[in-house]
């Protein structure tokens, strides 16, 4: 075989794991959180926690970068946006922020935060944590930064892209685990438990157990890998900012 034809595959072959590896990462993750039940043995509270931490973290390392990106927002009215942006640099080594970058991106990043905040205080109010917990999450909490650091590297650092990127390019990262939390919401967490608690109203069943923690997080992470299989920034994952 010719040296053109190996480079053509192993081309190829690189092509379709750099296009797949989000969705991989997707199973991996959601693996964890099923090691975490047989290991850690943490409840479905400790598992909700876990991913409300993880969408907090997204929000944290992705909206700041909406801020050094310096195109328009498409669609978007207004002289702020018609004009060159106008470059701030608080801190010298770091690229310039835009001033319509920070009106744009604040009210959402505060009130995702807000929201967020609000259910993690419903989801484990009145709720010790186990004693194995605190190591377990702490684990849990650096695979999910670096896992996130990588994507900011890999989307928004290599080459310095963000030069070529509007604010919506950062925030489609941001608002992709909403969508995921709420396909599970409707498609997961709602029907599984109405048939678990009817299984439960005519036999006497654990629901804390492990098969059942199972029912949640095996189509949980179905969604979590197909979401990830989707790049944010094409037209197979749409969100809107107006």
């Amino acid at each position: 075989m010719s040296e053109n034809n190996w480079m053509s595959i192993s081309d190829t072959v690189f092509g379709v794991l750099k296009e797949s590896s989000d969705f991989f990462a997707g199973l991996v993750l959601n693996f964890a959180l099923i090691i975490g039940v047989v290991v850690f043995q943490w409840n479905l509270v400790e598992i909700a926690v876990v991913y409300l931490i993880e969408i907090a973290i997204i929000q944290l390392f992705f909206f700041p970068v909406a801020l050094f990106t310096p195109e328009p927002v498409e669609g978007r009215d207004g002289d702020a946006w018609d004009t060159d942006p106008v470059p701030i640099q608080p801190i010298n080594f770091l690229p310039p922020v835009y001033w319509r970058n920070i009106r744009f991106v604040w009210f959402k990043a505060v009130f995702n935060l807000v929201v967020i905040g609000v259910i993690m205080r419903s989801v484990s109010s009145g709720y010790t944590l186990s004693s194995d917990l605190p190591m377990s999450l702490g684990l849990a909490i650096a695979g999910i930064v670096l896992f996130q650091l990588s994507r900011v590297w890999r989307y928004f650092i290599v080459d310095q892209s963000y030069r070529e990127k509007s604010p919506t390019d950062p925030m489609a990262f941001v608002y992709a685990p909403l969508t995921e939390l709420f396909l599970m919401l409707v498609y997961v967490l709602a029907p599984v438990t109405l048939i678990l608690a009817g299984i439960a109203f005519t036999i006497d069943s654990d629901l804390s157990s492990l098969p059942v923690l199972l029912l949640y997080l095996t189509p949980i992470g179905f969604i979590r890998a197909w979401i990830g299989s989707l790049d944010p920034q094409t037209d197979d994952f749409e969100v809107s900012f107006s």
